[in-house]
């Protein structure tokens, strides 16, 4: 994210607060179908035409066209047209779409006009927050689709004019104002301000210090940290940079006082942060999409995503404590760690909400922004009841706006994968290119899933994994499913790797950021993190082949499943750490990471190869446990004077 803002002083600053507050307001409204029960009804189309507008004119006045803008404290007067610009586009398609949506296969000027409108505006203020990649991306799907009839062969498409093309983009059902959107201006609003809020009342720092508490003072003690803390803010928050950003200016520096090498405290730091969006309740942005794609509920991807999840943070915490073993690093020794005791006092009222979340998502079954949104009155009566906790009704209010301005990004990522998404639909390049990748792959499942893999981390290198994850899963989604794929599966596995370009070289945003707090050199610190991150390399291939590492299946299928990687994860931490128990030569190194492989892969299906795995496992301990054990004492007799 590449956002440089004003700093707007007097009605400029209230006018962007005013505006970003709009945003929660108007999802809980809409959400709840407040508007509907006094008789005003609205199509889905009208009020996402009115969130992106808002989303907009926020960005034009606050969001300058270039990093020197950034300090600014008045809108320019370019900026003032462009904000007034989309309004009066936006507001048009907002208030007139009862209208439109009755004539919307005839081309008129004014539908024409504001489609335009509406979309180069889009693509400017795209480029505003994140840099002409996801732009060129936008760019690129609509030259394809106006100019595509010139192509031959698989990639030929039929003519199609220009203000169709533009009209379908802007005012379809299929396009910017279609899925992508709604989930961002429904679903991942409710979740944002959720986050907020308990950030507002001091769950941020109440979590800190409890992962302090917890791990702080055990060996490695700040990398343990780094991965708990890491986790739970990653999952709440949906961005991996700004996990790195917030915890990493903490975690880091201990992690580096305490005997890790720079390059492995920024790349500890990099993958547990990224490992948030894979970690439920809330998988950043993407489960929720995936969710709507997949037309299930959000609780069935969480459930599905858990497994995973779980043994890419074992496998970090593994390394972290193996690693400290066989440096001898301690924990923390300094006397500024919290308490356990007080720590869990003070973190107890902040797991009130989260239980109430789980309990309506998961239990109640209701939708996720209902959840998200009483899950947020929880946080506010918890914090009612708790004094430290209690906030004056200013900054209560001040979490609408922060709200507001942090799902902006998101609103502008999926309106862009919306674009894509409505060219791919009106070309029909996403069935033509699954088919010429099922030709290709020739019944090789194996060879679809590493052309899907690459595909993933190619594309999201500087594209955000939600948008990363729309666009692939309708180009390579379908030619999983064809050869044989689970659908769930095939959505995960495209996540997966969408997720992990922030980890993989040459573009890895999250460990860029992790290295420069470290000051580490970006390319030793990246190949360090896909160490720590070797899991979520090989656990996507697991369960496209081995269904219930995403609990779809019979309850001892399951159990065999988690055991058998279970054991695998900690054979593969200890021979990429060489240490067990003591230090591993080589030999017993490559016997623990091939017996973990095997665990993982074939052992996770039969209970006899995940008994040899813990054999394997068990020889190893023991016989570093007879190398490194002391020597008896020898005994000697009383000499005689």
């Amino acid at each position: 994210m590449l956002e440089h803002r004003r700093s707007l002083e007097g009605a400029w600053a209230l006018i962007a607060r005013l505006l970003a507050a709009l945003l929660p307001l108007s999802g809980f409204i809409y959400a709840l179908r407040i508007l509907p029960d006094l008789g005003i009804i609205i199509y889905q189309q009208q009020y996402l035409a009115f969130f992106l507008t808002i989303c907009l004119v926020w960005t034009f006045l606050v969001v300058p066209p270039r990093a020197a803008g950034r300090g600014e404290s008045r809108v320019p007067w370019y900026d003032v047209i462009l904000a007034l610009a989309a309004g009066a586009a936006g507001g048009y398609v907002a208030l007139r779409y009862h209208v439109i949506v009755t004539e919307i296969g005839l081309i008129t000027t004014d539908k024409v006009l504001v489609s335009i409108v509406s979309i180069t505006l889009l693509l400017e203020a795209v480029r505003r927050h994140a840099g002409w990649t996801m732009v060129s991306i936008g760019a690129v799907a609509l030259a394809y689709a106006y100019f595509g009839h010139l192509l031959s062969g698989p990639f030929e498409t039929r003519v199609l004019r220009f203000d169709r093309l533009m009209m379908y983009n802007y005012l379809g059902d299929g396009a910017i104002l279609g899925l992508p959107l709604a989930v961002a201006a429904t679903i991942i609003m409710a979740f944002v301000l959720f986050g907020q809020m308990l950030f507002c009342v001091g769950g941020g720092q109440a979590i800190s210090d409890f992962a302090f508490a917890l791990m702080g003072r055990r060996r490695g003690g700040p990398a343990k940290v780094a991965v708990v803390a890491s986790a739970l803010f990653g999952s709440l928050s949906g961005s991996a940079s700004a996990n790195v950003a917030t915890t990493g200016t903490l975690t880091i520096p201990m992690m580096k006082q305490v005997g890790y090498a720079p390059r492995e405290a920024a790349a500890i730091e990099a993958v547990a942060s990224t490992g948030g969006l894979i970690l439920p309740p809330v998988m950043a942005a993407t489960g929720f999409i995936m969710a709507e794609f997949l037309a299930i509920p959000y609780a069935s991807v969480a459930l599905a995503a858990a497994v995973p999840a779980l043994l890419f943070y074992l496998c970090v915490y593994l390394q972290v404590d193996l690693e400290a073993g066989r440096r001898g690093l301690t924990g923390w020794r300094g006397d500024d760690l919290p308490a356990l005791k007080p720590a869990l006092a003070a973190v107890a009222p902040v797991a009130f909400p989260f239980a109430v979340l789980l309990w309506v998502l998961f239990v109640m079954l209701w939708s996720p922004e209902a959840a998200a949104y009483i899950a947020t009155g929880a946080t506010i009566a918890v914090s009612l009841f708790v004094p430290r906790m209690r906030q004056s009704l200013r900054g209560y209010l001040a979490v609408l706006a922060g709200a507001g301005e942090a799902v902006v990004f998101i609103a502008m990522m999926c309106a862009v994968a919306g674009l894509v998404v409505g060219v791919l639909g009106l070309t029909g390049l996403g069935t033509n290119l699954s088919q010429n990748l099922v030709a290709i792959a020739d019944g090789n499942v194996w060879l679809l899933l590493v052309f899907a893999a690459l595909g993933c981390i190619v594309l999201g290198m500087g594209v955000p994994v939600t948008a990363t994850y729309i666009i692939l899963v309708i180009l390579i989604g379908p030619a999983l499913v064809q050869m044989g794929v689970n659908e769930l599966a095939a959505h995960m596995f495209v996540f997966y790797f969408g997720t992990l370009s922030f980890l993989t070289p040459p573009v890895c945003l999250s460990v860029f950021v992790a290295a420069s707090i470290a000051k580490s050199d970006p390319m030793p610190t990246a190949f360090t993190s896909m160490r720590f991150a070797i899991i979520a390399y090989l656990i996507p291939f697991a369960f496209v082949f081995n269904e219930a590492f995403l609990l779809q299946a019979d309850g001892a299928s399951i159990a065999n499943a988690v055991v058998g990687a279970t054991l695998g994860v900690f054979l593969l931490a200890a021979g990429l750490v060489g240490y067990l128990a003591g230090r591993l030569g080589l030999a017993a190194r490559l016997l623990a990471l091939a017996a973990g492989l095997g665990a993982i892969t074939l052992g996770a299906s039969s209970w006899a190869l995940a008994g040899a795995a813990l054999a394997v496992m068990a020889g190893l301990y023991l016989a570093q446990r007879r190398r490194h054990a002391p020597l008896p004492a020898v005994v000697q007799s009383p000499t005689a004077d």
